[in-house]
């Protein structure tokens, strides 16, 4: 498993690693594809020492103005966010990575999660630009709060009507496997080491 030393690095590459983010108000992200009871992506960012959820069935959009839903999660560690393998829900893919910044309008991130409008910059491997969560009006007795993600119109835009990033971009992009990839060499004896450690819960 590929880990990038920004995060995972020995202590002073992750210090000078979080003194740089830090300085430029950007916080890391990852986006997980994860084979659970059925397909669909995570949304990770890191704030406040933990991870921000949201939950893509149908995978983010790099259309502009295309709305995508996304279904509230709770937190999760931060120490999860490169995690790639063999969970107990299903395999997961680190399927992007890097870091997010709020808009100044959203700089007050709490206050956005309680207004239910948070804008971003997503500089990742695979998703970059400008983004929008906007929570919507949930039924009462709604099990989970719903939002929606839209890529705002940018120079990252994908205006073709084609194959989209999902499928021209579907690998990991830490270890380029695909996800019958990664549950084969996680099942496999010779990287049992890697199905003994606890990265969750």
């Amino acid at each position: 498993m590929v880990m990038d030393s920004i995060w995972l690095g020995g202590l002073g590459r992750k210090m000078e690693g979080e003194a740089i983010r830090c300085a430029h108000r950007e916080r890391a992200y990852a986006m997980k594809k994860h084979h659970a009871t059925r397909l669909h992506y995570d949304l990770r960012l890191e704030w406040n020492g933990v991870l921000l959820s949201w939950a893509l069935p149908e995978g983010p959009s790099c259309h502009a103005g295309e709305l995508r839903r996304a279904i509230e999660m709770r937190d999760h560690r931060s120490e999860y966010l490169l995690f790639e393998g063999l969970h107990t829900t299903g395999p997961i893919m680190l399927w992007d990575r890097g870091t997010w910044e709020p808009h100044p309008e959203s700089d007050d991130i709490e206050r956005g999660l309680r207004e239910g409008v948070l804008e971003f910059t997503l500089r990742g491997e695979k998703l970059k630009g400008d983004w929008t969560l906007t929570r919507m009006n949930s039924a009462r007795n709604a099990s989970r709060t719903i939002w929606t993600l839209c890529k705002q119109d940018d120079s990252f835009v994908d205006g073709r009507a084609d194959k989209g990033i999902l499928e021209e971009q579907a690998n990991s992009v830490s270890t380029g496997r695909t996800m019958e990839e990664i549950v084969r060499d996680w099942t496999n004896p010779k990287d049992s080491h890697y199905r003994q450690a606890k990265f969750f819960e």
